[in-house]
């Protein structure tokens, strides 16, 4: 047992993984290649290419090879590339309203329509 958990430590020690961290809607993500992230709704088809291009960190998981990116600095070369997987829309949040001794409630709900979007590579 103790030979498989060294032998995984060794392989992951070999194998730096690329991780972005990106800008979109408003919000960061931390992505690597194959994460499945769902933002705000984008135009497109599924299938379709996504190109983020707000790229706010770069670097190698388990090393100093890391770029940090600054407002003025995005002629780093640092490129994220997705694929459009499908259209869905969140759970839904409810809103409740209510003042005591008024006689006063109201009750909302909403879904935020999302895609689902998989990241195919980060080129540093």
């Amino acid at each position: 047992m103790a030979k498989k958990q060294a032998a995984k430590t060794e392989n992951a020690a070999a194998e730096p993984q690329v991780f972005a961290v990106v800008r979109t809607c408003g919000k960061q993500y931390r992505v690597t290649p194959g994460t499945k992230i769902a933002i705000d709704a984008q135009e497109g088809e599924p299938g379709d290419k996504i190109t983020f291009s707000d790229v706010l960190m770069a670097g190698k998981t388990g090393g100093s090879d890391v770029k940090v990116l600054s407002g003025s600095d995005k002629s780093l070369g640092v490129t994220v590339t997705g694929r459009l997987v499908r259209h869905t829309r969140a759970k839904k949040v409810i809103i409740f309203k209510k003042r005591l001794k008024g006689g006063y409630t109201k009750k909302q709900g909403h879904r935020q329509d999302q895609s689902e979007i998989v990241i195919e590579s980060v080129s540093l």
